[in-house]
């Protein structure tokens, strides 16, 4: 499961057609330049889990709250599978160079592109 912040805080995500429809997820973090973390998006569409709700689900081992406010955040979660990246060639993106991708603090917040777009910015 992979967890979307939802409301008006920084990396939201906005639910606009792109999002809605997207296949894959490309992870990356902080002070990467490239990634081969991509997963396959399985389930049918997002669903909103309460804060509650995740530590409940005992067996994805999230972690408990810190704070008591934490309880009121609620997230879009997806089920997501690991790609075997040696099905289409062990890749790495260079994911800063997609169009959507904002650099800086913007750099967290989700993005969407085409499969077509991040072929192109394979890192042989």
């Amino acid at each position: 499961m992979y967890n979307f912040r939802m409301g008006s805080v920084n990396g939201s995500l906005v639910l606009d057609k792109e999002t809605v429809s997207a296949k894959y997820l490309l992870l990356h973090t902080h002070g990467e330049k490239s990634s081969g973390d991509l997963w396959k998006i399985v389930s049918k569409g997002p669903r909103v889990f309460s804060r509650l709700n995740l530590e409940k689900i005992k067996k994805k081992g999230y972690p408990k709250a810190t704070e008591e406010s934490d309880y009121k955040k609620h997230y879009l979660i997806i089920e997501i599978e690991k790609v075997d990246l040696s099905e289409i060639g062990n890749n790495n993106w260079d994911f800063r160079k997609l169009k959507n991708y904002n650099s800086g603090n913007a750099s967290t917040k989700p993005f969407t592109t085409t499969l077509t777009q991040l072929m192109d910015f394979i890192i042989k």
